[in-house]
């Protein structure tokens, strides 16, 4: 294996090891899918997705592709083919990505791998499946959506800087933009009203994984201004319910 020594399992996050089997399992149930891209298939699919094709071995890789969701936060998938065994597919992930909650990072993967082969599968078809599944228990996005009105725009600022969204000022307040997937802005603003905003061209993504990832940056984004602000007063946001 190249490069090991900067990349590690989810065993390694604390209680990770009790999700890992999780993590493992969802991808065993699309491996019919996974084990039939190709390395060419890999790279389109990546670049659709705003992903990266990586230069990573394990045996005999065929293909490693990784996301980088938060600046510091790196998820690297790959397919793995022998002759004798067959295919085997694993998620690696930088070192520094401990700092994150065990549960946002497993739901940040279930993600990605429900992402992957359903592009895989509207490559080939041309044809969208809803292949998801249910990736994390639904929230009350209102309730914590509510407390982005005690972030000041000096804070929202820096928690961009810090999670590598886009900030802007707006009437009577402030937004923040992250892309998790190349063609999937997610914008959280606060002015006139507090609200969650999508590209029209959401409807194209799985429910499950859009819902996914506006809880995961509302979490990341309210963790963060704690932090930043020293305001006891937001929340410690709670990890994501799988």
């Amino acid at each position: 294996m190249s490069k090991s020594g900067e990349y590690i399992t989810l065993t390694e996050f604390g209680s990770g090891c009790g999700w890992h089997p999780k993590l493992l399992g969802v991808a065993k149930n699309q491996m019919e899918i996974l084990e039939k891209i190709t390395s060419k298939d890999a790279k389109k699919i990546a670049t659709k997705l705003g992903a990266s094709f990586e230069d990573f071995k394990l045996y005999d890789t065929e293909w490693t592709i990784s996301f980088q969701p938060l600046p510091e936060l790196k998820i690297l998938f790959l397919l793995v083919s022998d002759e004798e065994f067959g295919s085997e597919f694993y998620v690696y992930y930088n070192r520094n990505a401990v700092k994150f909650p065990v549960e946002d990072v497993l739901v940040f993967s279930l993600a990605y791998i429900t992402l992957f082969p359903h592009e895989a599968e509207f490559l080939w078809t041309n044809k969208r499946r809803r292949l998801g599944t249910q990736i994390m228990e639904k929230r009350d996005i209102n309730q914590m959506l509510a407390v982005l009105k005690n972030i000041t725009p000096a804070v929202a600022k820096q928690v961009a800087n810090k999670l590598g969204g886009e900030f802007n000022e707006i009437s009577g307040g402030w937004n923040l933009i992250f892309t998790p997937i190349a063609t999937l802005p997610i914008t959280y603003e606060v002015g006139n009203k507090t609200r969650i905003l999508f590209d029209v061209d959401v409807a194209q993504w799985i429910p499950e994984v859009v819902y996914a990832f506006k809880w995961l940056y509302l979490n990341a984004v309210v963790r963060e201004a704690r932090i930043i602000s020293g305001d006891s007063t937001l929340p410690e946001t709670s990890s994501c319910k799988l």
